[in-house]
């Protein structure tokens, strides 16, 4: 494609006022409907591996997988929301059972998969108003958290920085602010990323995207971004100010139990203000989106895109971190709200405004069918009766 990179869509605007919650492999079973005989054999089979590989038996798990491969389509766009669920979690228990035990690369290798991956992106958040409530959901937790701060930066230290979008209404927040006479305040974003999620040319492009919007602002900015797989602590405790009013982003569930403990003892350090954990489910989770995507009759060239680009690797990641932490046999296999309860964190109810904002959201939705609901303090989105994503704040 040359040396011309692409340029990321600008950020979504922000509203007026960034898939079940067990993240275990206990909980890939979903409520199958009882006329897919089918369709329930092969996931009471693929929930048998699971349990068999968390357990620690590899063989065993191994071998149900290799059947499956002649139960769950070979093409996962041309089955059932179901069926396609079953299959990329079967793939990805495949990759995680693997002797290399090596990560996979990021699905936007090359400039032009990084081209596909933005209008994925781009496409999802026009069917789906997941993202963009996990965004506001997320951002009017840290403004609840830090409005009234004094600080003269916000820092955000980001474990799922995605396209970095949902960043744009905090700094507009900021910019009325500045404003509006108050003490001027900057941004500072920190994004913690593993290389086999986010290419380094997506992250040049979430930089460059958030630095324009942020001039056009008039609030100062600065990012970096770091690898959290191999990353040292004492590298950002070293740039740790006392005058900056710190949040942090983490989601929560199986793609990350088995670093969520040091993450967590990271922010204590940093001095963290709250941290927003979202929960993006699991199995059931995963086919209550794809339901909600088939359902808006999205045509097949971008619903196979959304797939490969976000849900596929979304899946994989919870997977394989859900397998690490089996391994380890550690803390970690505690559920994420008992690990955050046992660092010293204590949960703080949504706002009533932030409520107000998501269920504002849903009503430009053209789809009937989705809901907000609050659940013990977070603000929940399902599909008819599936969750689909967890926005919860907590303090130390």
């Amino acid at each position: 494609m040359g040396s011309v990179a692409p340029k990321l869509p600008p950020p979504f605007p922000p509203v007026s006022g960034s898939i079940a919650p067990a993240s275990g492999f206990a909980a890939l079973k979903p409520k199958a409907e009882a006329n897919d005989e089918a369709a329930a054999a092969a996931v009471d089979q693929l929930a048998e591996a699971a349990k068999l590989a968390e357990a620690g038996n590899a063989f065993g798990a191994r071998e149900i997988l290799a059947r499956l491969n002649y139960r769950l389509p070979a093409a996962p766009a041309a089955g059932t929301p179901l069926l396609r669920s079953a299959f990329y979690f079967k793939e990805a228990l495949r990759v995680a059972l693997s002797s290399s035990g090596e990560a996979a690369p990021p699905t936007s290798s090359t400039p032009y998969d990084v081209v596909l991956k933005l209008g994925a992106y781009k496409a999802f958040s026009e069917v789906s108003p997941v993202l963009q409530f996990a965004h506001l959901t997320t951002v009017q937790a840290v403004l609840d958290e830090l409005g009234g701060t004094a600080a003269g930066c916000v820092h955000v230290v980001d474990l799922d920085i995605g396209m970095g979008e949902q960043w744009a209404s905090l700094m507009q927040e900021l910019a009325q602010r500045n404003r509006g006479g108050h003490q001027a305040s900057s941004l500072r974003v920190t994004a913690l990323v593993s290389p086999s999620s986010h290419a380094p040319l997506e992250l040049q492009l979430v930089h460059e995207n958030l630095a324009g919007f942020a001039h056009d602002l008039g609030v100062p900015f600065h990012f970096a971004a770091y690898n959290v797989d191999t990353l040292d602590p004492a590298e950002l405790l070293a740039l740790a100010n006392p005058n900056e009013a710190v949040a942090v982003h983490l989601p929560v569930g199986a793609a990350h139990a088995a670093a969520m403990p040091g993450v967590l003892r990271l922010a204590k350090r940093l001095g963290a203000r709250v941290v927003v954990a979202v929960d993006r489910g699991a199995f059931q989770s995963c086919v209550s989106l794809l339901e909600s995507i088939d359902a808006v009759n999205t045509d097949a060239e971008t619903a196979s895109r959304i797939e490969r680009f976000l849900v596929q690797p979304a899946v994989e990641q919870r997977v394989a971190g859900r397998h690490r932490a089996a391994v380890d046999n550690n803390k970690a296999m505690m559920p994420w709200r008992t690990v955050l309860a046992s660092a010293g964190f204590v949960p703080v109810p949504a706002s009533s405004f932030a409520e107000a904002q998501a269920e504002s959201l849903l009503k430009k939705v053209p789809l009937m069918g989705f809901r907000v609901e609050k659940r013990a303090g977070a603000l929940c989105l399902y599909w008819q009766r599936g969750e689909l994503v967890s926005v919860s704040a907590w303090r130390c």
